[in-house]
């Protein structure tokens, strides 16, 4: 089994229009798709509970934001000892409503 440190120095010993080359697969590969849905993207995240601050970087939203949801209830929270976790799904389906332009979540 090839390790990435091991891939990444065949590839640093390619000549330059190989590389060239491979990246251009690379890139059309990972980009078929014009558009990717929320699904597809989001799909793989972890089931492990999110944190207030790993919940306010996916939500693009400040951390006071996403304490005040939670305090008016209009996120799903659990405590956790001292600290307030959240459930990957519900942070996905509550992605899908926020307004991004005053951070308001849409009814």
């Amino acid at each position: 089994m090839k390790t990435a440190q091991k891939v990444y120095k065949e590839i640093l010993e390619m000549p330059i229009k190989e590389r060239e080359k491979l990246f251009a697969v690379i890139a059309r590969r990972g980009f078929e798709k014009d558009y990717y849905n929320h699904e597809e993207v989001f799909d793989d995240i972890r089931q492990s509970p999110f944190t207030i601050k790993e919940a306010s970087d996916y939500l693009e939203v400040a951390e006071i934001t996403v304490r005040r949801w939670v305090k008016s209830g209009k996120i799903k929270a659990r405590r956790v000892g001292k600290s307030i976790v959240f459930n990957a799904d519900d942070l996905k389906k509550l992605k899908k409503r926020v307004n991004f332009r005053n951070n308001r979540l849409l009814v």
